[in-house]
């Protein structure tokens, strides 16, 4: 059978066509399978999942083999938010501005902006943060209640304390008049944390948990201190553990303490953990949840909470997360002549 040139070309595109559909059948029943082994859900411009260390590496699997899928911009998020759901906030700047890049004008691009300055926050990179999310206040003048939380808390580590009181005291006056009044609240409890830096510590009085031993202002000075507000039943308390232990190993011996705050309300259940942990540092427990006498006390309204506080009884830095903790420790143990 011969065919002509006109004949073999309409067969070729056929077959190319075909094998297109194909593919593009086996990536969907693929992610079909990936939405029931993870759980997947997705509401409006967000999607969730079941987050874990092998659904990561299914991502992986499924982004190698299906480049053209038609959802690969749904899997591409899902890599970058997994990441930062796990707490891999060195990695997950790369995913999102490989996400950004690909797909400019997706529906997940303005949360994948903030969460690519956020991740480079709470990685200890504010520098690299703050152009992200002032480029993002920029384009987005009307909508503070996105990005005001985040920009704060990255013009304070930045060194620009003075620059983040004037944006609080801005966005509040802002935000205080028309329907974006009810995201207030959570914001300023989070504008009032970052207000405490540079200001010395409030007053504490407590008595340590385990050992009964007596903790005052006057006791901690000379040491830098976390104050850690957390519970055995708040995921991401547990999940930033390890960098407190290892910024407590490392710098323990140089005049580094932790005191933990705990706001639960099962004795038991606290005091099987901190054994568990290891936790061995200073503790306060009164079993009042959120009605805890010292979280009351540093109006403190959710948890993961902490306070870095220099030797001098200053609040130095707030809400580190995951390596920045060891890092301003050793900065503060250690300062430059």
């Amino acid at each position: 059978m011969v065919f002509s040139n006109q004949n073999w070309n309409v067969w070729l595109l056929s077959g190319l066509v075909f094998l297109n559909i194909v593919d593009v059948q086996a990536s969907e029943e693929a992610y079909e399978v990936l939405k029931k082994e993870m759980n997947i859900r997705e509401t409006g411009s967000l999607i969730f999942a079941n987050y874990s260390q092998e659904n990561l590496k299914a991502l992986d699997a499924f982004l190698t083999e299906h480049k053209d899928s038609p959802v690969r911009e749904k899997v591409l998020y899902l890599k970058a938010h997994m990441l930062w759901s796990l707490h891999y906030y060195t990695r997950a700047p790369e995913a999102y501005q490989a996400f950004i890049r690909e797909y400019p004008e997706s529906q997940y691009v303005r949360i994948s902006r903030l969460r690519n300055g956020a991740a480079y926050l709470f990685s200890g990179q504010p520098q690299k943060a703050l152009p992200i999310l002032t480029e993002l206040s920029e384009d987005y003048p009307e909508r503070p209640e996105m990005y005001g939380r985040e920009l704060a808390y990255t013009l304070s580590r930045c060194g620009k304390q003075k620059e983040a009181v004037r944006f609080m005291d801005a966005v509040e006056a802002k935000m205080s008049i028309g329907s974006a009044s009810r995201f207030l609240p959570r914001l300023k409890m989070h504008f009032d944390i970052i207000r405490m830096v540079g200001q010395p510590l409030r007053k504490i009085e407590l008595r340590d948990h385990p050992t009964g031993k007596l903790v005052t202002n006057k006791k901690l000075r000379g040491k830098v201190v976390l104050i850690d507000f957390w519970a055995t039943w708040c995921a991401p308390c547990i999940s930033e553990l390890p960098f407190l232990k290892e910024a407590y190993t490392k710098h323990r011996a140089d005049g580094f303490e932790i005191l933990s705050i705990s706001l639960d309300e099962n004795q038991g259940v606290f005091e099987r953990m901190i054994s568990a942990r290891e936790m061995n540092w200073l503790h306060f427990y009164d079993g009042q949840k959120w009605e805890n006498r010292i979280a009351k006390a540093f109006g403190i309204r959710s948890i993961p909470v902490n306070l870095l506080v220099d030797k001098k009884g200053i609040v130095r830095a707030v809400n580190l997360r995951g390596a920045a903790v060891s890092d301003e420790v050793a900065r503060l143990v250690s300062p430059r002549p």
